[in-house]
């Protein structure tokens, strides 16, 4: 059925400054309308009573595995545990097998995933050929393949002038560059410098390694005039750093994941090596900065780093490979900062969705004005829900909370207007 009209749902689109009560009525990919007591013969009528109806969410930074790791992830599960937590757009990472450093592996995920339709799968190039922070990738090539962002996520770019030339040249294309600021000369262990690292006798990787990069690129952006993008700030001191460099006009965004709002290391003594991630989950007083940085703006969004592995590579810690699946959970971990009234429902939403699609340059979500695109999601603030087994579309359960009790449902995903997601 091409028309779907959603009833009585909260609306709730920070792009519109929009707040309230009424129907929205989809025809033919598009929002048709937008009111009160909206009807329509022959569509399909959605009673949302009781949810929230925003624009969809938009995830700059997820790992898919595809190609080469599919064992973890692939593209058809990573885009129905997208859709599950109400994302239509991602963004995904280079760091595959091969990676996206040519336009053929850009080429076969823009191929796969529009084949499956689900969502939208963005590639994200690597800055370096096979990611080694050694020659540059040829940008023009491989925006023109649909690459709407560069990053060796994972391996840092250590290399100053490569990273000042990258952020030179993807200016002159209307692009940008997307960091993981961990200097690796100084992360080289597992978890947070402090008191867990120090009660368990792990290595561990200091804040001062993300501050110190973080400085680098801020600088660079700052001379250059090129836009970068910082990925999973964690660290009080990069947070003030990024302030400072916004105030003086560079061009600098960052994003936060979710868990890093939530926990701190502590987390290690109860979920071990399912809470080990990098850059990692670090002191209280980092915690309740990135949460004023939530408050004041100075983090421009949200982003999972939804970094699927197997069980057998999360055993023991100094062994575990780094990272935490997070595209079911964001909904219910971003709700819960809205109960705590550190945030708003509309700021929540628009970390979610409307500041990541102007980040990227994408009309076609972030919005739910008459006219564009349909891509929404509606969900239940309160509803109570487990994710296990059957709940988790995932191939990979690794996160710290398997099995805990969250609160928060999607119910309904609406991509180009057709229904891609409806909870069971």
């Amino acid at each position: 059925m091409s028309r779907i009209l959603i009833k009585k749902a909260r609306l709730v689109d920070p792009s519109q400054h929009l707040d309230r009560t009424g129907d929205i009525l989809i025809e033919k990919g598009r929002i048709k309308a937008v009111g009160e007591d909206l009807f329509e013969l022959e569509a399909q009528v959605i009673d949302a009573r009781g949810l929230v109806a925003s624009p969809s969410f938009v995830d700059l930074h997820v790992h898919l595995r595809d190609p080469g790791q599919e064992y973890k992830e692939d593209l058809g599960s990573g885009m129905r545990c997208a859709v599950a937590g109400g994302f239509t757009t991602l963004v995904c990472m280079p760091n595959t097998t091969p990676p996206i450093d040519t336009p053929e592996v850009a080429q076969y995920i823009l191929r796969k995933s529009e084949d499956l339709g689900l969502c939208r799968v963005l590639p994200a190039g690597a800055i370096t050929k096979g990611r080694k922070g050694k020659e540059l990738v040829d940008f023009y090539a491989l925006k023109r393949a649909g690459c709407v962002a560069f990053t060796d996520d994972g391996a840092p770019l250590m290399d100053s002038k490569l990273m000042e030339r990258a952020l030179e040249l993807t200016a002159q294309l209307g692009s940008f560059v997307m960091n993981h600021c961990e200097d690796d000369r100084l992360a080289y262990g597992h978890i947070n410098e402090g008191y867990v690292s120090s009660l368990l006798g792990i290595a561990s990787r200091s804040a001062s390694a993300e501050d110190v990069l973080v400085a680098r690129d801020c600088i660079l952006a700052y001379h250059t005039g090129g836009h970068i993008h910082l990925q999973h700030l964690s660290s009080s001191l990069s947070l003030e750093l990024v302030r400072f460099f916004k105030e003086k006009g560079a061009r600098v965004t960052c994003e936060v994941n979710p868990y890093h709002l939530l926990f701190t290391e502590r987390e290690l003594l109860s979920s071990y090596a399912l809470a080990k991630v990098n850059p990692p989950l670090r002191k209280e007083e980092d915690r309740k900065a990135l949460l004023e940085g939530l408050k004041e703006g100075t983090i421009d969004c949200i982003a999972t780093d939804h970094a699927p592995h197997a069980v057998w590579e999360k055993g023991q810690i100094e062994k575990a490979m780094p990272g935490m699946i997070g595209l079911q959970t964001a909904l219910p971990m971003m709700l819960e900062l809205v109960r705590e009234e550190v945030i708003s429902l509309s700021r929540m939403v628009e970390l979610l969705s409307c500041r990541p699609a102007r980040i990227l340059g994408i009309d076609s979500c972030g919005t739910l004005k008459e006219g564009t695109r349909a891509n929404l999601v509606l969900f239940d603030p309160e509803k109570e829900w487990v994710l296990e087994e059957k709940t988790n579309y995932s191939k990979s359960q690794n996160t710290p909370l398997w099995k805990r009790r969250l609160r928060g449902k999607v119910m309904y995903t609406i991509f180009e207007g057709r229904l891609v997601y409806q909870d069971v």
